[in-house]
């Protein structure tokens, strides 16, 4: 039997008698007070009753008394059930008409973090394991602090994230009963059934997604290029070929392009000797000059200059005994980025690196797994990453390369946004092929070949005429 200030007490927060009645809420005297108890059963059976004081917030269950959910005779079948985190919370679900609805027995105090399947903190709720495996879809009606945000992120680890749901309260209100005390029964309805599902990282409907901006890229310097691919941000760009066929002149004309319109370039060169040959070479690109007219060109000290503001050097030159692997490159990179803006990273070539790879791990992981790490830094940090890999030698094989070809594993080509080719037939004739050989959906660009030569009037690669 429930006493009056009881009765009185559960009519404050919305809930009449006859329903507390049914659910076997009764008064009982302890320790010289009156206390509300409620009844937890279990397959019919009570295994537990949880008391409460009214004149003040103060909870007690039973020693020794089994932890389940309450109200758990309502799990059965298929359908939909709403778990809160408070028996009153439940109470007030179930005024708004819904018969369906249970309650943990008691919070968490678990962060966000805690591994819900160790420990005890959730061992309630294999209490129902089998009964809840039937359940179509949960509504997870906890409170709205940090607490009551961990219990539904446990329950959704627990149960299945694909089959939870979450509620979002009104300003003011952090549980169901509040709601139902300030808003009505009306609003415990529309809160449930407008409840969202779980997000799942790695799933999303299109509502989810940005609208995409359309891809613009800047010319390569090579103007018959220009409508083959683009320096894209955000990009990964795998340019390979042979040895000594010339890999380095097409990317100094790159660079030289990127330097004339003021946009700094970071370059990994460890074939090539900073000084004198790689500054010297991409002076002449950016002053469009040939070998003969640099060392008296009226401009070659302008050129060092605009060369030593936007082109920055990764190299261990310096100190032959520094290895430079993969995680140092990209913090070097990153440095590079950071400080100085530098807009296209470039790794040449890739061999030249320290490469650590994991115990047990193949060649092919390993390979992955540096190219998901070059991507991502592309993406992060919006700059447009070109890595020089070099084929393997060729083998009785006419023709050149293909990304395929490429030493270590075939991610050089199914994860490249861009795959460019550099060959040349016969490297006595001064006249090579660029081949772009992969262009991702959606990239400015198309699969196709150009003709080149070595200007040497400009020393810049350009379109064979």
């Amino acid at each position: 039997m429930i006493a009056e200030p009881h009765k009185q007490w559960l009519s404050a927060r919305g809930i009449p008698s006859d329903l507390a009645d049914r659910l076997g809420l009764t008064t009982v005297q302890r320790d010289g007070a009156n206390w509300l108890a409620i009844p937890y059963r279990l397959d019919g059976e009570l295994v537990n009753r949880k008391y409460r004081l009214t004149s003040k917030k103060d909870h007690r269950m039973d020693k020794g008394g089994k932890l389940c959910l309450w109200n758990s005779q309502v799990i059965s079948g298929v359908g939909e059930v709403i778990i809160t985190e408070g028996e009153f919370d439940a109470m007030a679900v179930m005024v708004a008409g819904f018969e369906r609805v249970v309650s943990v027995p008691n919070g968490t105090s678990a962060s966000e973090s805690s591994d819900p399947f160790t420990g005890n903190a959730y061992a309630y709720i294999w209490e129902h394991e089998e009964a809840l495996k039937g359940i179509e879809s949960f509504v997870l009606a906890t409170d709205a602090d940090a607490p009551g945000r961990a219990l539904a992120k446990g329950l959704a680890a627990i149960l299945g994230p694909e089959r939870c749901k979450f509620v979002s309260y009104p300003d003011g209100c952090k549980d169901m009963n509040e709601v139902l005390v300030e808003y009505g029964p009306q609003e415990v309805v529309r809160l449930i059934a407008g409840a969202k599902p779980i997000p799942i990282a790695g799933l999303y409907n299109f509502s989810d997604f940005p609208d995409a901006e359309r891809v613009d890229g800047m010319n390569t310097g090579i103007s018959d290029l220009d409508p083959l691919m683009q320096i894209v941000l955000g990009s990964f760009t795998v340019f390979s070929g042979y040895s000594n066929m010339g890999k380095s002149t097409v990317m100094n004309t790159v660079i030289a392009n990127c330097l004339d319109r003021d946009v700094p370039v970071c370059v990994a060169s460890f074939e090539t000797a900073p000084k004198p040959i790689l500054q010297d070479s991409i002076a002449r690109a950016l002053l469009g000059c040939s070998f003969e007219d640099f060392p008296r060109h009226p401009r070659r000290q302008e050129a060092y200059a605009q060369i030593e503001k936007r082109l920055k050097v990764i190299s261990n030159s310096l100190d032959e005994d520094t290895d430079i692997d993969l995680e140092t490159y990209l913090d070097l990179a990153r440095a590079a980025v950071i400080r100085h803006g530098c807009k296209l990273i470039i790794l040449d070539p890739w061999n030249e690196i320290e490469h650590k790879r994991n115990r047990d791990e193949s060649e092919t992981d390993y390979i992955g797994r540096a190219i998901r790490h070059l991507k991502r830094f592309a993406k992060r940090y919006n700059v447009a990453l070109w890595v020089v890999a070099h084929p393997t030698k060729p083998q009785g094989k006419d023709g050149p390369p293909g990304l395929y070809d490429i030493a270590g594993s075939a991610n050089w080509a199914n994860k490249a946004d861009y795959g460019l080719i550099y060959h040349r037939p016969d490297k006595s004739v001064n006249k090579g092929l660029l081949r772009v050989v992969k262009v991702r959906m959606g990239f400015p660009g198309a699969c196709d070949e150009i003709e080149t030569t070595f200007d040497e009037q400009t020393s810049r690669i350009v379109g064979y005429a």
